[in-house]
C-alpha cells in the first residue's frame, strides 16, 4: 500500500511539472513571396505554383505547430479575409495560381481581369491557442476570368488546324452559338473561344457534350458536308445538322408549299444560289426539304435583308426570272443575309 501511494504521487507530479508556453513568442517570418510582388493569372498559367515560405515560430516549447496563410484586403488589417491553406510544423505552402485567383476574387470579392492589391501573412498556433502573425507583405495580384467570348472558332483537320482561318460561330445568347460550316472531311474539329490553342479549348465529351479538357479528341461528323452547328459553352453541349441543301418554297415558287426548289452550295463564295422563274406570292427558305430549319426575312417588303427564323416571308411583286442567293456564313454583321434579284 505504501508503495502504490508513493508511485501515485510521483504520477501527479510529472503531471503538474507541464513545461510552460514561453511568455514571449517568436512569430513566423515570411521569406516569399517578396513584398510587392506581382501576380498576373492568365489562361495558360493557372496550374503554376506559388510557395509561401517562412521562417518557424517558437513557442518555448517542443511541440506540433499548425500554420495558416491568409490573405486580406490591402489596407483593411485583415477585416475581409480568406485563409489559402493550412499545414502542421512544416515552413512552406505551395498553391496553384487559380487557388489564388479564385480565392482572391470569391473569397476577398476583389474584381476579375483587374489588378488588386493584396496582403498575405502567415499565422502560427498551438494546440489551436496562442495564434501569433507574421508581419504582413504587399502583393499585387492581375486576376482572370475567362468571358464569354463573342464568337467560337472551328478548327479542324478539313482546314489544317488554323484556328485564325477558321471557319466561325457567332453567339446567340451569352453562352450559346450557331453558325454553318462546310467540313470536307470526318476527321476530327474542335471549338475555341480564340483564334489560337492558348485559350479554352473544347473537344469531344461523348454524347453531344463537351469537354474543357485540351488534351481531349476533337468532335467528329458523320460524312462530309455542310452543317448547322449549335454550341453551348455552359452546358458544354453541341449538335451538328447536316444540310443536304437549302431551298426556296412559297407561292412565288414553281411548287409554291408543296415542295422546295433546291439552291446550289457554292464553297468559294460560300453561299447557296438559285435562278429561278418566280410569279407574285411568298418565298421562305428551308433547309433538307423541311421545316425543322427554316428562315424569313426581317422586312417582307424587302428583296434583301436579314434573313431571321420566322413565318414571314419575302413578297415577291413582280414576276420574272430570278436569281435568289443566301449567305449563311455570318461574314458580314455577323447575320443572315439573303438576295433577290430580278434578271
Amino acid at each position: 500500500m505504501v508503495l502504490a501511494i508513493a508511485f501515485l504521487a510521483a504520477c501527479k507530479k510529472d503531471e503538474s511539472n507541464k513545461a510552460t508556453i514561453s511568455s514571449n513568442i517568436t512569430a513566423p517570418v515570411m521569406s516569399s513571396p517578396a513584398a510587392n510582388t506581382a501576380i498576373v493569372v492568365t489562361a495558360t498559367d493557372t496550374t503554376q505554383l506559388l510557395k509561401v515560405q517562412w521562417g518557424s515560430a517558437n513557442y518555448g516549447v517542443s511541440a506540433v505547430l499548425s500554420y495558416f496563410v491568409q490573405i486580406g484586403t490591402s489596407g483593411s488589417n485583415f477585416a475581409k479575409r480568406t485563409t489559402l491553406g493550412t499545414t502542421s510544423n512544416v515552413d512552406t505552402l505551395s498553391l496553384t495560381y487559380g487557388a489564388l485567383n479564385n480565392a482572391v476574387m470569391a473569397g476577398l470579392g476583389l474584381p476579375a481581369n483587374a489588378v488588386s492589391a493584396i496582403e498575405m501573412r502567415v499565422g502560427s498556433a498551438l494546440s489551436g491557442k496562442d495564434t501569433v502573425y507574421s508581419a504582413t507583405t504587399k502583393l499585387n495580384v492581375t486576376t482572370y476570368k475567362e468571358l464569354a467570348p463573342a464568337k467560337l472558332y472551328v478548327p479542324g483537320d478539313y482546314q489544317g488546324w488554323n484556328p485564325a482561318a477558321a471557319a466561325t460561330l457567332p453567339s446567340v445568347t451569352t453562352f450559346t452559338y450557331e453558325g454553318y460550316v462546310y467540313i470536307s472531311n470526318t476527321n476530327q474539329f474542335k471549338f475555341t473561344s480564340a483564334p489560337d490553342f492558348n485559350h479554352i479549348n473544347f473537344g469531344d465529351a461523348g454524347g453531344g457534350k463537351l469537354t474543357t479538357n485540351g488534351n481531349a479528341d476533337g468532335v467528329k461528323v458523320a460524312a462530309p458536308g455542310y452543317y448547322k452547328l449549335n454550341v453551348d459553352i455552359k452546358n458544354l453541349t453541341y449538335s451538328a445538322a447536316l444540310i443536304n441543301t437549302f431551298g426556296v418554297i412559297g407561292t412565288a415558287t414553281p411548287h409554291a408549299w408543296d415542295s422546295s426548289t433546291p439552291m446550289t452550295y457554292d464553297p468559294i463564295k460560300k453561299t447557296w444560289s438559285v435562278t429561278v422563274a418566280l410569279v407574285p406570292g411568298a418565298l421562305k427558305f428551308r433547309a433538307n426539304d423541311a421545316w425543322d430549319i427554316n428562315y424569313g426575312p426581317a422586312d417582307v417588303n424587302a428583296l434583301s435583308g436579314n434573313l431571321i427564323q420566322t413565318d414571314n416571308a419575302i413578297t415577291i411583286v413582280t414576276g420574272g426570272n430570278y436569281t435568289v442567293t443566301i449567305d449563311m456564313n455570318q461574314s458580314t454583321q455577323n447575320k443572315y443575309l439573303y438576295t433577290v434579284v430580278k434578271n
